[in-house]
């Protein structure tokens, strides 16, 4: 459909941007994809920006001198809207090139069909879909490889909808056909907001608890931790690591936990200095109450029953597990076991144990900080970053404070889904660290509506915004400030009308 023309302007037509006169009665979009031929073949470009021109308020002086202009002059016929957009790339041949010469002043810009589309941004028929183009009737649906196997970052500010993009990618990856290729999923859950993937749903939602599993207890084996390990988990000296892995290789083959090997350490020949330290570091440790003899991890059935299982038997092909990770209020708890888990995993992928996997870590700035800070998770996310790929473990991280998560990790991701985001320290930071995003594109993200989010790298040709679609999933609901608010109130009130009606019997 023809929607306008062409116009000539100080900046353009060029290779980089023109600008066209919208046709009367045309509804344009900004971040509409739009089309014109040109002597290279179909030039498709979005549209960046919209304005609104008439010549008769062109000049300050009339507009504030000519009272009754409207009257005079038929100014409403003089009214046009011009769009500024920029050209993503050439199709020629069934090629997308990139644009050497400008469309010419006068050539007609149409909409693009969306089979034209779908194939210019590089969607996959068979790809994850997640939603829609925005303006656009064309489904979102991203190749699984270039989507996950070199990292996937979400990032947007709170309440803007990434928790639901999330579930709506796990959703597709739970769905997936063996044929078409199935990965193994983890979630560290840090608000227990993905734990209705292993619940039994309402009556009418998709049903996925068959294909998810929630944790709700581990235990770290500690006769599995070298010393190197262990000082990760808490602050070691070198020598107090070398007199530990010392004891740690005579108990070889062993069971034992950490209180067993604090008075294995005791019974030791070594500095009284050194030995004091230890045990009480190990005891320290022991008190966590997250450490046994052997490897015990508690997940959670339909029947609300206790199920023992091995790590390496939860992580299978098209299946989910989510850590529930709500319940521990220690930070340092909850470090422990995000690290060793992780640590595990990857492991185990590098061996080929388990099946090629994906980790979806919420809240990644806590675990992975920029600067030097120390936690002790962030070694082992920065590892997996760098060199998951190559075993394909990869990994999405969500933040909502990008400027605060490693930069390591997030130059590591090739791909960005971005959500609305309004603080300006976070959008230098995303403006920085997000190949292919103008400053045109950057300032949008802060009017984006909730569900609405900008994909930019590997997994599309060109930055797209698109709308996430809607759900299949049961999402489980918490309760609001005014909801439990009132439902306080009403249980107080009926205490008290209980408590009187008792002291009148």
């Amino acid at each position: 459909m023809d929607i306008g023309k062409v116009i000539s302007t100080p900046d353009g037509p060029s290779p980089s941007f023109f600008a066209f006169a919208i046709a009367k009665g045309k509804k344009i979009s900004k971040d509409q994809f739009v089309r014109v031929s040109t002597e290279e073949g179909t030039m498709v470009a979005m549209v960046e920006n919209i304005i609104k021109t008439n010549r008769y308020y062109a000049n300050p002086e009339t507009v504030v001198e000519a009272d009754n202009l409207e009257q005079l002059f038929h100014v409403d016929e003089w009214e046009f809207l011009i769009a500024e957009a920029m050209p993503l790339g050439v199709i020629s041949s069934g090629q997308v090139l990139r644009p050497t010469v400008p469309p010419s002043p006068g050539d007609m810009v149409q909409t693009i069909e969306g089979e034209v589309l779908s194939k210019f941004l590089g969607f996959r028929e068979r790809g994850i879909h997640i939603g829609q183009v925005l303006h656009h009737s064309v489904p979102v649906r991203l190749s699984l490889t270039k989507t996950f196997q070199k990292h996937l970052a979400i990032l947007a500010m709170s309440g803007s909808g990434k928790s639901y993009l999330t579930s709506v990618l796990v959703e597709e990856l739970l769905k997936r056909k063996k044929e078409d290729g199935r990965v193994a999923v983890v979630i560290f859950d840090t608000h227990g907001e993905y734990t209705g993937f292993a619940e039994k749903p309402p009556a009418g939602v998709k049903d996925f608890s068959g294909s998810a599993v929630n944790v709700v207890d581990i235990r770290i084996p500690v006769p599995r931790l070298t010393a190197r390990e262990i000082s990760a988990f808490t602050s070691l000296s070198a020598v107090q690591v070398a007199e530990l892995d010392k004891v740690i290789r005579e108990l070889e083959g062993q069971l034992y936990d950490f209180r067993e090997l604090a008075e294995e350490v005791l019974a030791r020949k070594m500095a009284d200095k050194t030995k004091k330290a230890l045990y009480r570091w190990l005891m320290e440790l022991h008190s966590q109450r997250i450490f046994a003899r052997q490897e015990d991890i508690i997940t959670r059935n339909e029947g609300e029953k206790e199920e023992h299982h091995l790590l390496k038997e939860l992580v299978r092909p098209g299946r989910l597990v989510v850590f529930d990770l709500s319940n521990y209020l220690s930070t340092r708890v909850r470090d422990l076991i995000v690290l060793w888990v992780t640590k595990e995993l990857f492991g185990m992928r590098r061996r080929g144990e388990v099946a090629p996997l994906t980790i979806f870590l919420e809240e990644a700035h806590n675990f992975i900080p920029e600067g030097e800070q120390e936690v002790p998770t962030k070694w082992m996310f920065e590892t997996i970053a760098r060199e998951g790929r190559k075993f394909l473990c990869s990994l999405v991280v969500i933040s909502q404070r990008p400027i605060k998560l490693s930069t390591t990790v997030l130059s590591q991701c090739n791909t960005h889904i971005i959500m609305r985001v309004t603080n300006p320290y976070d959008l230098k930071h995303i403006g920085e660290s997000s190949e292919g995003i103008t400053q045109k594109t950057l300032k949008s993200l802060t009017s984006l509506q909730v569900g609405e989010a900008l994909v930019v790298g590997e997994a599309v040709r060109y930055p797209v915004f698109i709308k996430v679609r809607q759900r299949e999933s049961w999402e489980k609901k918490f309760s609001d400030l005014e909801e439990e608010a009132r439902r306080y109130e009403e249980s107080m009130d009926a205490e008290k009308a209980e408590g009187v009606e008792e002291a009148f019997l």
